[in-house]
């Protein structure tokens, strides 16, 4: 092993072609072993999610030598499955971000792929609506979503918008682990490949992402609505703004610390909207104006989080299950429902929604996590003439979606939403709060938590595969202390049912296949409306669990979750 990664810096180091700056960081990481362990160790893992790591030099790094072999390996798999292909390019303000997307196109256009590439930094679903828009085989956005300011990445979308599935991916990665990280790669300066087959998107087709966005307009009256929005220095600044403007947004102020795009994110280093703690400068701003809501969009504006007032003019930060709670409610009442409407969410997403699901006497489709598969249920759908069912997507990470014109979560909509949603509710005089207690008094009380577990390096990797094994091997009836009645292991594509003591089950001894894709995931439901699902991030070097309970009576609902959490927290600390 040792020799292994050693000759990987060897041979990087002593690179004539490479980039004087990879060299110097070489170079200062020479007597770290553990760092160039971790830098050259193993090639930086190609997935679903495409790539995603720490920037610097190395195989397991986020670098363009890295970049420039990923995108040959890409060229090859597009150029052997098409006879002109063409791919969007867009990127957020992270670190490099620019770079990586100009090194990108290069090889692209070097490869004779036609590249359309925007001229400014944009988000996520301006490029998933381009791919669509401008009948592109693929679409490729630099960016690393809400992860830490050290962090870049690369996601890889196909010609539906969608990011690509695991079929796609493999083959992607067969042609990758044929390509030398020197002596392959095809090449040429930007600049040239402006002039050859590269171009950038013209404004036209950025209107047209943004006329789609406001179709999703509930045409609430927003004259009087006070918003405190922050972009966390990525790139939602200005396609939020803009939308918000045309739906006559006029009382808005901007966090201005957080205002200009900046890969540093000085204030906020995750800048992630489900974290409270990236809200203290919009609170005080908020505070001071008595907003109605502040919203908060991440680096590649995706996701997008919200933060309402208290009784004491404090504000509080909602889930993303609760947002997408109130949304759906909204969304109901506010346009016209589908017969037999659909509303999608992943495993990890409050099953509250189920509950106003059947009230619509619609379906709910369950995917696994992550929206690639929320995408690929609406591709499917478009095929079938069937997307007119369709009225809401969403995951529990802040992630939603109420149209058809992107195949992958939209904060930029989603913002539009949120404030027509709040101006409907303060016209009737209903806070935002009492608006999700009517809801619970309908339904009953669902409370959800996550808690995440890193385990940084390849030591991490190996303690996560530990633990993942602990909870399958367990002793799934009695798991934790507690009586199972239900246990999922997603790898095995099955659903064991365990039997109940009680009456409430109506589930007989016995095993039924998942019928979803087979991933590294174990969910654990018990007799006390309480369950669990655990599996490692497949961005983030965390182990996630997603806790659930549900019942009539917020205090008993609440120590359940916390008696959940605690059997689990020693759980995974013992396992390490």
């Amino acid at each position: 092993m040792i020799e292994n990664y050693r000759n990987g810096y060897n041979r990087w180091i002593n690179e004539p072609t490479l980039e004087s700056a990879l060299k110097e960081d070489l170079i200062k990481i020479s007597a770290q072993e553990e760092e160039v362990h971790e830098s050259f160790y193993r090639d930086l893992e190609f997935g679903t999610a495409g790539l995603r790591g720490i920037m610097g030099p190395g195989t397991n790094r986020m670098n363009v030598v890295v970049i420039r072999r990923v995108t040959q390996g890409i060229a090859n798999y597009l150029k052997g499955k098409n006879q002109n292909p063409a791919v969007a390019i867009s990127y957020d303000s992270r670190i490099n971000s620019r770079l990586f997307a100009e090194t990108t196109a290069s090889v692209l256009a070097a490869n004779g792929i036609r590249v359309w590439i925007f001229r400014q930094l944009m988000p996520v679903p301006a490029l998933s609506f381009v791919t669509r828009h401008l009948d592109c085989q693929m679409g490729i956005m630099l960016t690393a979503s809400h992860n830490p300011k050290e962090y870049n990445g690369y996601k890889v979308y196909g010609p539906d918008g969608g990011q690509i599935l695991s079929d796609v991916a493999d083959e992607i990665l067969a042609e990758i682990n044929r390509v030398d990280y020197f002596d392959v790669p095809k090449t040429m300066a930007f600049e040239e490949a402006l002039k050859e087959n590269c171009q950038y998107i013209s404004e036209a087709v950025e209107e047209a992402y943004l006329q789609a966005v406001m179709e999703l307009s509930t045409n609430e009256d927003l004259a009087d609505l006070k918003l405190v929005y922050t972009p966390l220095n990525g790139a939602g600044l200005e396609p939020v703004t803009k939308v918000l403007a045309r739906a006559g947004l006029r009382k808005l102020q901007i966090v201005p610390e957080q205002q200009k795009p900046d890969g540093n994110f000085p204030t906020c280093p995750s800048p992630n909207p489900e974290f409270p703690e990236v809200y203290q400068l919009a609170m005080t701003l908020a505070s001071k104006e008595q907003a109605d809501l502040i919203l908060a969009t991440d680096p590649d504006s995706d996701r997008v989080g919200m933060a309402i007032p208290t009784e004491i003019n404090e504000y509080k930060v909602l889930t993303g299950n609760e947002m997408a709670t109130l949304l759906l409610d909204y969304l109901t009442k506010a346009k016209p429902v589908p017969s037999n409407p659909l509303i999608i969410r992943t495993i990890v997403s409050t099953p509250l929604v189920d509950y106003i699901a059947t009230m619509l006497h619609g379906e709910v489709k369950k995917t696994l996590i992550g929206f690639k598969y929320i995408g690929a249920v609406l591709t499917e759908m478009e095929k079938e003439g069937d997307l007119d069912r369709f009225v809401f997507g969403f995951e529990e990470g802040n992630g939603f979606l109420a149209g058809s014109y992107v195949r992958d979560k939209d904060a930029v909509g989603t913002a539009l939403l949120l404030c027509q949603m709040t101006a409907y509710h303060k016209r009737l005089g209903v806070s935002i709060s009492e608006a999700l207690e009517r809801i619970y008094r309908r339904h009953g009380i669902f409370r959800e938590k996550v808690i995440s577990f890193e385990f940084d390096g390849a030591k991490g990797v190996d303690t996560m595969k530990h633990i993942m094994e602990q909870f399958r091997n367990g002793q799934r009836e009695d798991f934790l202390g507690k009586k199972a009645i239900k246990v999922t292991d997603y790898l095995e594509g099955a659903t064991h049912y365990l039997g109940s003591s009680g009456t409430s089950c109506d589930m007989s001894i016995g095993m039924k296949p998942t019928g979803l894709p087979k991933e590294n995931i174990m969910r654990f439901v018990y007799e006390d409306n309480t369950s669990f699902v655990v599996r490692p991030s497949g961005t983030e070097p965390k182990l996630k669990i997603y806790l659930f309970a549900q019942g009539e009576d917020l205090a008993f609902v609440e120590t359940q979750l916390e008696e959940l959490e605690r059997l689990l927290r020693g759980f995974v600390e013992k396992g390490q």
